[in-house]
């Protein structure tokens, strides 16, 4: 999940990585441009991205919004239905 979270280009410069292959090597520069797993800020920012994006499509689809904002844990989401078309709306939605 945490790859498909994108950076704001402007704090993209902030996760930098340099790397050396050997000691007379170039010496290589990566730009992360996705939430870096294993980071503690990590899930924070998954879970945020999924809020926001929750409160922001809302008006597009109300019974996905309302499943994350309130059937999800961390990546995982559990929802039911006590009534199946509803459960089949919100799989569609």
């Amino acid at each position: 999940m945490y790859r498909q979270i994108l950076i704001n280009p402007d704090q993209q410069d902030l996760q930098r990585i340099i790397w050396k292959h050997g000691l007379d090597a170039e010496i290589l520069k990566y730009r992360l441009k996705t939430v870096t797993y294993g980071l503690s800020n990590a899930p924070f920012l998954a879970i945020r991205n999924l809020q926001q994006l929750a409160k922001d499509e809302k008006s597009r689809f109300p019974l996905a919004s309302e499943t994350l904002l309130y059937d999800t844990y961390t990546d995982d989401i559990v929802s039911g239905a006590r009534i199946w078309k509803l459960l089949n709306n919100c799989n569609r939605n």
